[in-house]
């Protein structure tokens, strides 16, 4: 993330943290595996979406009745556990509150399933944003939220630093436009109604925040980097009037992936990533979301592609614990730069 910005967020940061009066959280009693982010509908024009999600819960106690998952401003139109419909969940507060009709204990797994609809949450900074009717995407950091991580503004889930799952994101799409997720392209599915269907699968274990979507007319420039274990794909995902910026904006790419390997080790992700946005720059596991702005042909801004990459080993791979300790990650990643 910008390294500035996130400096003045974290002094905010620190004295509300240290105010403020600890309470139980939905990851208190609850460990989610995965998510199946399933985004049906994406509205640019209306920018509003249509969307389920199903979450793998590992109940981290015994006897526990009722499952809580945060969702903020969304509308959650039906839940469902295990495909029992529950007609009994209240949404307060940005917690969905779910009870169970026959608690579960520490050995369990249960699936829970969101159907949910409306206009997402977003803030200057964190969220989910629009770019006029042509693009949308997330912002997984909320920079005035407390704490800060908003992947609760588009799916139901555990928002905290320490809970980690796998993902799988899919989002149903015009035809004309493309659907950019993190970790690998599973497939496309043509749908035979004027849309297609992406799916992306991250298997590596991440936290909310660090889980990510892009849609517009994407055109996508492709390298490949020889790290120490294996070949690295390496994506650039931009707009189509910046696909000749690409070379010039990430020249030194090659050069600093050897650095980071040879100091910190092999990369760990499926691929180096990063997506054109109106507004970042964000370090999403392996789809960075990256200034427009910045892919501008030099290397002026070579600095920020730098940052967000060593968020790779340094915030996405080691994640602090909790909202005062961000400093960890922006610090090794402002030293990295």
């Amino acid at each position: 993330m910008k390294s500035i910005t996130m400096t003045l967020s974290l002094v905010a940061s620190v004295l509300l943290m240290n105010m403020a009066v600890a309470q139980v959280t939905p990851g208190d009693s609850i460990h989610a595996a995965k998510y199946v982010i399933n985004l049906e509908e994406v509205d640019l024009n209306s920018k509003t979406i249509d969307a389920h999600t199903n979450v793998t819960i590992v109940p981290l106690v015994d006897d526990l009745d009722i499952i809580q998952l945060e969702l903020m401003d969304l509308t959650v139109d039906s839940v469902f556990v295990n495909m029992q419909k529950i007609s009994a969940f209240t949404h307060v507060d940005e917690i969905i509150n779910i009870p169970l009709d026959t608690p579960i204990s520490q050995g369990d797994t249960v699936d829970v399933l969101v159907y949910y609809n409306g206009e997402p949450f977003h803030e200057s900074w964190g969220g989910f944003h629009w770019a006029g009717t042509s693009y949308a995407f997330n912002l997984g950091v909320g920079i005035s939220w407390i704490p800060h991580n908003l992947g609760k503004a588009w799916f139901p889930c555990i928002d905290d630093f320490t809970d980690r799952a796998v993902y799988e994101v899919r989002a149903t799409v015009p035809t004309e436009m493309e659907a950019i997720g993190g970790g690998e392209l599973i497939e496309v599915v043509n749908n035979g109604n004027g849309t297609h269907t992406f799916r992306w699968y991250i298997d590596n274990p991440i936290p909310t925040y660090l889980v990510s979507v892009a849609i517009g007319d994407y055109e996508l420039v492709s390298d490949t980097f020889p790290g120490i274990d294996r070949n690295i794909p390496i994506t650039y995902y931009v707009i189509p009037s910046d696909t000749g910026n690409v070379a010039g904006s990430f020249s030194r790419m090659h050069q600093v992936m050897q650095v980071f390997e040879d100091r910190f080790g092999p990369y760990d992700w499926h691929r180096v990533g990063y997506v054109g946005t109106s507004l970042g720059a964000m370090e999403h596991a392996t789809n960075i979301a990256y200034p427009n702005s910045s892919i501008n042909g030099n290397s002026s801004n070579e600095w920020l592609y730098i940052h967000e990459l060593a968020h790779m080993w340094f915030g996405d791979k080691v994640t602090c614990d909790k909202a005062e300790e961000m400093w960890i990650n922006e610090g090794w990643a402002t030293f990295c730069q």
